[in-house]
Order: structure tokens, then C-alpha cells, then sequence
């Protein structure tokens, strides 16, 4: 009879195991794609943000931008991207921070009120931090991809946990991320970091356990990628705070 039962019960995770599915997250979105001009015209733009200057963030996303833990709001035809005003106590620490660099008088995250509903380029988030008396919009992205043995799995693809089972599952995310003038949409500068997280799948028998990894790949690479602003931030402050 113990036997029966536990032979029932293995079927049952197994099965519970094989319907189970998780959904990558969506993809980054190319930041150069939503300027109002041409990059070569963005270069050629004038700066005119007065040091210390308050900074706008936004985080932005693929228009139909979700994760395992987010969805985005239904957006208004015509929008180009989400934007993600959900934050973890990592990112917060780390604005407050930034904060503190020197020529920043303040760094904050966009506040909902202040947003139109649907974003169709740079200009709506220029539009919005100029609300913030901000004199430079920072604009950031995620991009996660799941490599599972040799094999890329783009974003929103579907994957059985039944599959993962005894599987080497590589979780890579690129942080990147563009600082413009809100006024004239000048380019100070760009940049972006890496960070890998590799895992056997032999344990994972629940959706929230695969979302984990992409969870501490994307936290590595969005710490990675401050370092990487407080590089940028240090040359343009050297070059514009006395112009």
C-alpha cells in the first residue's frame, strides 16, 4: 500500500512538473530607436544643463514589456514602449546614491502623475522630467535572454519545467542605458553592463524558482552598470560643468 501511494505521488510531482511553464520576460528596447532625431543630429545638438542639475529616471521596456512577477498596463495604440515605475530597494539605494555624486543636486524615478499614457519617443519622457524641474532625463533597459544547453530562448518564449529537468540553464542580462539633455535631447553619454548567472535546473520544481535567477542576473548587471553611470557621469561632469 506504501509503495502504491508513493508511486502515485511521484507521478503526480512528475506530472505537476511537466505542466508547469515559465514565460521569459520581454525584451529591452533599442534606446536610439526612440529618439525624435537621427543620433548624428543628437550629437550635434548643444547641451544646456546648469550644474548640479536634478536627474530624471526612467526604466524603459518593449511595449508589451511582462515577467514572471510583472505585467505591464494595457498600452494606448501608438505607444513604442513600456515604462516600468515598479522598483526593488536595490534600485532606490542606488539613485539615492547617485544622488551624492558630485554636480547631482537629486536623482529620482518618474512619478506616475506626472507621465502621458502612451510613449511614442524620447520627447514624451523629456516632456515629463521637464514637470520635474529635471535638466537630464536617464534612460535604462533590461535585456535577459535564457540559454538553456546551446539553445537561445528569446523573450516571452514558453518553458516546461518537466524540460528543465537535469539541464545547465545560463540567464545573461545587458543593462544599458542613455543620458540626454531634456531641453534639446543632447547625448552626454552611454553605457552598459553584463552579468551572467549559471544553475542546474535539477531542484526547480516551481515557476518562481526559475525567476529567481533572472531576478540576481538582472540585480548583478544593474549594479554593474552604476559603476559603469558613475564612469560616464565622471567625464561629463569634467566636460560640461564649466561650459
Amino acid at each position: 500500500m506504501r509503495l502504491i501511494t508513493f508511486v502515485v505521488l511521484a507521478m503526480f510531482v512528475v506530472a505537476t512538473s511537466c505542466s508547469l511553464k515559465y514565460v521569459t520576460p520581454g525584451s529591452s528596447v533599442k534606446i536610439s530607436e526612440l529618439a525624435d532625431e537621427d543620433i548624428s543630429k543628437l550629437l550635434s545638438n548643444k547641451p544646456t544643463s546648469v550644474f548640479p542639475v536634478n536627474i530624471a529616471i526612467a526604466r524603459v521596456q518593449d511595449r508589451s514589456y511582462s515577467n514572471f512577477r510583472y505585467r505591464s498596463e494595457a498600452q494606448e495604440a501608438g505607444a513604442n514602449f513600456s515604462l516600468i515605475l515598479t522598483r526593488d530597494a536595490q534600485e532606490d539605494e542606488a539613485f539615492e546614491k547617485l544622488s551624492e555624486l558630485n554636480g547631482i543636486d537629486q536623482a529620482s524615478p518618474f512619478n506616475r502623475l506626472l507621465l502621458p499614457y502612451a510613449y511614442k519617443s524620447i520627447k514624451d519622457l523629456r516632456l515629463a522630467a521637464a514637470k520635474m524641474k529635471a535638466g537630464m532625463l536617464l534612460v535604462y533597459t533590461f535585456d535577459t535572454d535564457f540559454i538553456i544547453d546551446t539553445k537561445n530562448y528569446g523573450p516571452q518564449n514558453v518553458l516546461s519545467l518537466g524540460y528543465l529537468k537535469n539541464k545547465e540553464v545560463n540567464v545573461v542580462t545587458t543593462a544599458s542605458v542613455a543620458l540626454f539633455d531634456v531641453q534639446t535631447e543632447y547625448l552626454y553619454g552611454l553605457a552598459e553592463a553584463t552579468a551572467k548567472e549559471t544553475r542546474k535546473s535539477n531542484a526547480w520544481k516551481k515557476q518562481d524558482e526559475v525567476d529567481n535567477l533572472r531576478i540576481e542576473t538582472e540585480r548583478k548587471a544593474f549594479a554593474k552598470l552604476m559603476g559603469e553611470i558613475e564612469k560616464m557621469w565622471s567625464g561629463v561632469v569634467v566636460e560640461y560643468s564649466r561650459k
